[in-house]
């Protein structure tokens, strides 16, 4: 009897691990021939993991795809002339809404384009994931505004070039030497029709190729910053502390807050060597901008976090904030 009960035991369990792998299999949908996805289509599934929308879906309910939470990825036809995906997303065609992220996704780079986000795109994501996104949306937003939307001090375009917008909304010329020289950073890159966050995306690749490496063991000390950038911008050439006081010059003459900072970098000879990179406040959060690394490496160093960072980990000892 012993042995029997053992046998039907084993046979039980071999039935409990089959029915488990058979629900845990990843379901994938291909929402194509619909015209309309709502709450009915999947029917709160949530054995469902992956979404494809076709090329004739021209409306999505906002409930479209709650409860299923064991979604990660949406795609869509390149062929759908309302809608598209990016990074396992759904969005609107012109990438301005976020409209659903999977709540089984976990992470994905938002489009710098996206402004909003829609209601229920984020059911079922984690708090802590929730709230990083409306962080990064809210902050795109923000930057999203256009010359004359900008609160504060900062350059904007005229046909006389590049002028100071001053405190009291005056336009006046650029009365020293290092705001000349950022204007004149402004004015090779950027337009009066770009957004914010256009011009200090176009500033930061203009820093990256026109400033060139100029090897120097000297570690900078005392107030340094100011002097660094306008080395790097009047000669062209400087280390990474250089690039680094740069472009946060240039991104403080845009309305940004920006700041200097300092510490260590992984060495591609192996251990940690002295760095410099740029912070810039986009929205409520701090961003790292590293024109140096850009120029060096040709890509990946524009609008990072320090997880995201790719020569990371960077350790940061000091910061300094710049103004005019």
């Amino acid at each position: 009897m012993k042995r029997e009960l053992r046998g039907n035991m084993k046979k039980i369990s071999a039935l409990v691990l089959a029915l488990l792998i058979l629900i845990s299999q990843p379901i994938t949908v291909n929402a194509s021939g619909y015209k309309t996805i709502d709450a009915t289509t999947f029917k709160s599934n949530y054995k469902i993991t992956t979404i494809h929308i076709g090329s004739d879906v021209d409306e999505i309910s906002s409930t479209a795809f709650r409860n299923l939470n064991n979604l990660r990825e949406i795609t869509v036809s390149q062929n759908n002339l309302f809608y598209t995906s990016y990074s396992g997303c759904l969005y609107d065609k012109k990438m301005t809404e976020l409209l659903c992220f999977p709540p089984a996704l976990s992470g994905a780079t938002i489009p710098d384009s996206v402004v909003s986000i829609g209601a229920n795109a984020l059911h079922g994501v984690p708090e802590d994931l929730k709230q990083q996104i409306r962080e990064v949306v809210e902050g795109q937003a923000a930057g999203n505004l256009g010359e004359w939307e900008i609160p504060g001090e900062h350059f904007v375009h005229t046909d006389n070039g590049v002028m100071w917008k001053d405190s009291s909304g005056n336009l006046v010329s650029p009365y020293s030497n290092i705001m000349n020289l950022a204007g004149a950073v402004v004015n090779a890159s950027s337009t009066g029709d770009m957004r914010q966050q256009e011009q200090l995306e176009a500033a930061f690749y203009y820093i990256a190729s026109n400033i060139f490496y100029a090897r120097s063991t000297e570690t900078p000390s005392g107030d340094w910053v100011k002097e660094y950038a306008s080395k790097a911008l009047s000669t062209r050439t400087g280390n990474c502390y250089g690039y680094a006081a740069a472009f946060a010059y240039v991104a403080k003459g845009l309305g940004y807050d920006a700041r200097v900072c300092t510490g260590t970098v992984k060495s591609s000879l192996g251990g940690r060597t002295p760095h410099a990179w740029t912070e810039v406040k986009v929205g409520n959060r701090w961003y790292v901008y590293d024109t140096e690394m850009q120029s060096a490496k040709g890509g990946g160093y524009y609008k990072q976090t320090y997880g995201s960072y790719p020569a990371g980990p960077l350790e940061k000892e000091a910061s300094y904030e710049v103004n005019f």
